[in-house]
């Protein structure tokens, strides 16, 4: 895009300079000796162009050795150009229009800068949407749907042994759990290693004799029961359990 200086010249330039149809300074020389040839060829041309005749005046002046005076040909060029001046200057710097708001609001760049805002809200909303829906979920547990549903029976617990016991157990028994197939028991040392496992059926079993008598005064052991289904599947579960055989007192 041009800027305004170069804008300024060019419209100077088309207003003030030579036309294809402008003849040449020697066609020029001949026309002011007053060579007929050039007169009846170029008299009419050079009385409405504005650069012609201040060539012709600049040649004139040129040639005669006599004191510049404005001739009628050169104070024509100036009239001229005093006429177009304001045009000129007009078309090269326009004056500003003033244009109420609500018309301004509805031309093309006003609809496109207001599209541009339009699809920049539809993005964010777009993006944050996006983002919420890719976020982290709730993890739900992924079940068998062939396999019975696992259920938690707070109630189970183990009656006894537990806590301090004044003689050496002979049976572990615990709660009854409902849809309960099987129990798995199983006996623990204070550091968590097995001692003991066993399975049964009903909602007792007993100790071995082997087995008791590693139940001795003052040795804490643990104990816990699991409810398991008819596919082995483990619907229940005991905590662990502290019981420990104290030294009667005779």
């Amino acid at each position: 895009m041009q800027n305004g200086e170069s804008r300024t010249v060019d419209i100077l330039r088309s207003a003030l300079g030579p036309t294809d149809e402008c003849p040449t300074i020697e066609e020029l020389e001949s026309l002011s000796s007053g060579d007929s040839i050039a007169t009846s060829r170029w008299s009419g041309h050079v009385h409405v162009c504005g650069f012609c005749q201040t060539e012709m005046y600049l040649l004139q002046t040129f040639l005669v050795e006599r004191p510049r005076e404005a001739s009628q040909n050169a104070s024509n060029a100036a009239e001229i150009l005093a006429t177009k001046r304001k045009e000129i200057f007009t078309r090269a710097f326009p004056a500003p229009k003033g244009t109420p708001w609500w018309k301004s609001a509805f031309t093309v760049r006003r609809i496109a800068q207001a599209s541009v805002a339009a699809a920049l809200v539809l993005l964010l909303l777009g993006a944050v949407f996006f983002f919420r829906s890719t976020g982290p979920q709730p993890q739900l547990e992924t079940r068998n749907q062939n396999a019975p549903e696992v259920l938690r029976s707070a109630g189970f617990s183990i009656v006894s042994p537990s806590g301090d016991v004044g003689e050496r157990p002979i049976e572990i028994r615990w709660e009854q759990v409902p849809g309960a197939a099987s129990y798995q028991v199983r006996l623990l040392e204070v550091d968590r290693s097995e001692l003991w496992k066993a399975s049964t059926k009903d909602s007792r079993i007993e100790l071995p004799e082997a087995i008791r008598a590693r139940i001795v005064p003052a040795k804490t052991l643990f104990a816990d029961v699991k409810a398991l289904d008819s596919s082995g599947n483990q619907i229940a579960s005991t905590e662990l359990v502290r019981f420990r055989l104290v030294q009667s007192r005779k």
